[in-house]
């Protein structure tokens, strides 16, 4: 059952991109890549929930810092650019 609802998580985050990224707006691309990454990173606390392995936690919050920061950074040069 796990299996289909990461492959359905997964064929949804593809979908997403594709769709945020057929656009000429940058902008779009920054909301799919915000977008994926979050599921990605709700994927890794259900990892640390299911499997109760300790350092997943500090993987995910890493990953969300460096998300948050990269969406931050891409989000000031567009507007830097306009």
């Amino acid at each position: 059952m796990s299996f289909y609802i990461t492959m359905a998580a997964i064929s949804a985050s593809i979908l997403m991109l594709m769709w945020f990224s057929a656009g000429s707006d940058p902008w779009r691309l920054i909301i799919g890549y915000s977008s994926i990454s979050t599921r990605l990173l709700i994927g890794i606390v259900f990892i640390e929930l299911v499997t109760q392995v300790d350092f997943i936690s500090g993987v995910a919050l890493l990953f969300l810092i460096l998300n948050t920061s990269g969406t931050i950074i891409a989000a000031y040069y567009l507007g830097v650019r306009r």
